[in-house]
């Protein structure tokens, strides 16, 4: 029960910042949700053998989403270039030789999985049309999530990848990305999005794939970390990175898709 719950407040209040909130309530709620991926990050990263210089990394973090909110797509660039920039500096000025290259890997690794990927989330919220592509992205994930935990359940027999996450099948699998693609399909039909069905369609596939391999991503990293959920932030569902990790890939790579092929965001 307490999952359900904590599930559609979390919910609703991601949709109303999406489509009602003012702006900076948006930014807010990015700033809160990378610190505490970082946080998360950070913590896994150790737990597997690694270490993190926690101040140059929060630093960082904290310029790429003042860098997203005050100057879009270029900002957000700017602020990673310099956070890599502090990190290596930090580590040439405070850190040894011996180990430097694996806490350096795991500091660009925390920059760039969750921080990076969780900034353009602002860029979507920039614009009417930006806010409905991101309402489109989680409902994709959202439905390829419920309908790979259904199928799965009861036509699952072959393990998708065993040796990361022992519960996830290829028929869960195929079943989340044929639920996300009909869920596309059918919003273009209701006339809710505005791209082409041979659009919306490859959207919600690629939406789909994206999503899952993030999630195996995630569940690769705790297993190597040798943890369950990645923190205890959201009763019933762990951590941040737990309920964002189907959306760190999606993110970016759907706002790129949308910036080439269909011209804005």
């Amino acid at each position: 029960m307490t999952r359900v719950v904590s599930a559609v407040v979390l919910g609703a209040l991601v949709i109303y910042i999406i489509t009602a909130a003012p702006p900076l309530l948006g930014v807010l709620a990015v700033f809160i949700a990378a610190l505490a991926a970082a946080h998360e990050m950070a913590a896994l990263l150790e737990s597997a053998g690694s270490t993190v210089a926690r101040v140059p990394a929060v630093a960082a973090s904290c310029l790429m989403v003042a860098g997203a909110w005050s100057g879009g797509l270029v900002g957000l660039s700017a602020g990673l270039a310099v956070g890599l920039t502090l990190i290596f500096t930090w580590m040439v000025l405070t850190g040894k030789v011996e180990g430097s290259v694996i806490r350096l890997s795991g500091g660009f690794l925390l920059l760039l999985y969750p921080v990076w990927s969780l900034a353009h989330v602002i860029l979507y919220l920039d614009s009417g049309s930006g806010r409905r592509a991101l309402l489109f992205l989680l409902l994709c994930v959202w439905i390829c999530d419920s309908a790979a935990y259904y199928v799965g359940s009861t036509l699952g027999r072959r393990k998708l990848a065993p040796e990361i996450s022992p519960n996830k099948t290829i028929a869960g699998a195929v079943g989340g990305t044929l639920g996300a693609a009909g869920a596309s399909v059918i919003l273009k039909m209701l006339n809710l999005i505005p791209w082409s069905i041979p659009f919306a369609l490859g959207a919600g596939l690629s939406i789909a794939v994206l999503a899952q391999v993030g999630d195996l991503a995630e569940s690769m990293i705790k297993r190597d970390a040798g943890v369950k959920d990645s923190g205890s932030l959201i009763p019933g569902h762990g951590g941040i990175m737990d309920r964002v990790d189907a959306l760190l890939f999606t993110i970016p790579v759907f706002y790129y898709i949308l910036s080439i092929i269909g011209g804005s965001v």
